[in-house]
């Protein structure tokens, strides 16, 4: 086994391959995360289940990953990442195994949440290792470039996943996912090797974990950081991820082909915008106006989505890329998170932010689903018998969010940048 090297003695080359090794988990996650998609008609041949029940299944994900934040960022806070991230790449590989294993929906579901609970750690790791590993001056930078391998890990997972299941058939290929697992979890135990300052829960009122979490809860500024990374966030959950296809369907009148390449494009928005807006951040010494612009962004050309018909592809592929560019905005609030909590509270703050994102889709998928249902006055099986007015009004929610994240950016976020020299 290898030695433990605290954090001073360790190389910048040593750093980079730590980091590279737990960004491999966040894109094993997002595997993870998305398979069901990729196998919907056998799951429900070889389990005896229906669309409702494929989709409750599913979701079962979701639940123990939202739970599961605040935890694990007080996991990190306590214990080394080493120990961490090993425990929850088994535990998500576990879930895998039984998934593969499940002959009906209860012990598929059962399945699902042990993914979830493993796969809830995955991007706090990202970010906990990158403050502890990099100068500060660096975190926006690496919180932006993590976000990119998340939307591409996001949008490329489902290709390989799809070959698999075609090739080897579902049970197999969730088998072949947790022995990859396995090996990762092996990979972070000899590799993510540093040693760091763990902090005692045991001994003055405040080291206690109960302390740092209430610390949190009752820092004003960050309840509205992470208002805001939940609005920042509901274009991707809302529209990108659900509601954007059968939109571009409707209101534009594209195939479904074309509907998907053009909602994609939120996705690399995101993905090429998050590294330059962090870096953008630490060159201009900057955080709110940064956070304000990008959000400004997004309700400036997704109002032009919304008010304006586009007959060129071309044109709607720019226009839809600067409003998942413009959700940027989220991945630097990590860093505005960081900056105002202490080391000692470093990853449950982070854990708290990322629940925010995580429940934005909780809320915004069923509400723009609600909206559509008002507005139209069909059900969800029907949105081609909806006026494009009706579902253009239906997604002014979208609108609605950029501009509550442009106004929390510009009023109500107090600067955070701080220049560290180590």
């Amino acid at each position: 086994m290898l030695n433990s090297e605290s954090v001073q003695d360790l190389s910048f080359g040593k750093a980079i391959l730590s980091y590279i090794i737990v960004a491999l988990f966040l894109f094993f996650e997002m595997g993870v995360q998305v398979s069901p998609s990729v196998m919907t008609n056998e799951l429900m041949r070889d389990l005896h289940i229906g669309v409702l029940g494929l989709g409750l299944m599913s979701g079962f994900y979701f639940y123990t990953y939202t739970l599961m934040q605040i935890p694990s960022g007080m996991l990190f806070d306590r214990y080394r990442p080493r120990y961490v991230i090993t425990l929850s790449i088994m535990i998500c590989s576990l879930g895998c195994l039984a998934f593969g294993a499940a002959t009906n929906i209860y012990l598929g579901s059962l399945a699902r949440m042990l993914m979830g609970f493993g796969s809830a750690f995955a991007f706090v790791a990202v970010l906990v290792v990158t403050a502890d590993l990099f100068s500060a001056r660096y975190f926006a930078l690496i919180t932006g470039i993590t976000q990119m391998l998340a939307a591409l890990g996001a949008m490329s997972g489902q290709m390989p996943l799809s070959f698999a299941v075609e090739r080897f058939g579902w049970r197999q290929t969730m088998i072949l996912l947790a022995l990859i697992g396995f090996m990762l979890a092996v990979v972070v135990w000899l590799v993510l090797n540093y040693k760091k300052e763990v902090f005692s829960v045991a001994s003055t009122k405040r080291k206690t974990v109960e302390y740092r979490f209430r610390h949190i809860l009752l820092n004003k500024q960050s309840w509205i950081i992470a208002l805001y990374a939940c609005f920042l966030w509901a274009p991707m959950s809302g529209f990108a991820s659900l509601w954007g296809v059968p939109f571009l369907l409707q209101v534009y009148h594209l195939s479904h082909a074309n509907a998907a390449l053009v909602c994609s494009m939120m996705w690399f928005g995101l993905a090429a915008a998050s590294p330059i807006l962090g870096w953008l951040s630490t060159a201009y010494r900057a955080r709110v106006w940064p956070l304000a612009i990008s959000s400004l962004i997004g309700a400036i050309f997704f109002a032009i989505l919304l008010a304006f018909h586009f007959n060129a592809l071309y044109l709607l592929m720019i226009i839809v890329f600067l409003c998942g560019a413009a959700c940027a905005g989220q991945a630097l609030s990590f860093t505005v998170v960081k900056e105002i909590n202490s080391p000692q509270q470093r990853g449950a703050a982070i854990a708290f932010n990322n629940m925010a994102v995580v429940i934005s889709g909780a809320i915004f998928q069923p509400l723009l689903g609600r909206l559509l249902e008002f507005h139209c006055e069909v059900g969800n099986a029907m949105l081609t018998q909806c006026e494009n007015v009706h579902f253009r009004m239906s997604m002014l929610l979208i609108l609605a969010v950029y501009g509550v994240g442009f106004l929390l950016a510009t009023f109500f976020i107090k600067e955070s940048f701080k220049q560290c020299n180590h």
